[in-house]
């Protein structure tokens, strides 16, 4: 009898682990969120109020992400707080070297700022990273950059899905 309760341990043991290795996997998934940010923005591009804006972007992140070959426009989400520290972001739309629109999505913050150039499919193409303190921009990689760009794109979801709807909706302060 104890040998038939020890083989079943051994058979449910196994089991028991990979549910519990894809319960996280499954969640992470849900949080991470399946949606594409850079088509909820394209699909209402010709409804948004884009301001025009020389120097949004400063030059040698135009270079990082390798945009800014047309005009530049855009659009601010309204401030935030996160944890007690004010968070701005702001939508650019400029085009890259084959003059294609492309999305470029900002968080400023008062101790640093990043810059993510996002793909048609709404994933994270390149970012580029500044301290406050620091004169310079520093190319950041996807493993260092994913973690805040995932975060994010939450706020910009929620803050594209109630475009259409409500005018005055696309304004209001956005959920994080």
């Amino acid at each position: 009898m104890k040998t038939s309760r020890f083989r079943k341990f051994f058979w449910l043991a196994p089991v028991a682990m990979i549910l519990a290795w894809q319960l996280p996997a499954n969640l992470r998934a849900q949080a991470g969120g399946q949606y594409n940010v850079s088509k909820e923005i394209m699909d209402h591009k010709d409804t948004l109020n884009w301001k025009p804006v020389a120097n949004g972007i400063p030059q040698d992140v135009c270079g990082i992400l390798q945009v800014c070959n047309g005009p530049v426009k855009v659009v601010a989400l309204p401030r935030a707080t996160e944890g007690g520290q004010p968070v701005g972001r702001g939508v650019f739309l400029t085009q890259d070297s084959k003059h294609a629109d492309v999305l470029v999505l900002e968080r400023q913050t008062p101790a640093d700022t990043y810059f993510f150039l996002v793909t048609p499919q709404g994933t994270l193409a390149k970012a580029a990273y500044a301290q406050v303190s620091s004169t310079s921009w520093i190319p950041m990689g996807m493993a260092l950059a994913d973690p805040t760009f995932n975060k994010d794109k939450v706020v910009w979801h929620n803050w594209a899905s109630k475009l259409g709807t409500d005018p005055a909706a696309a304004d209001k302060k956005p959920q994080s």
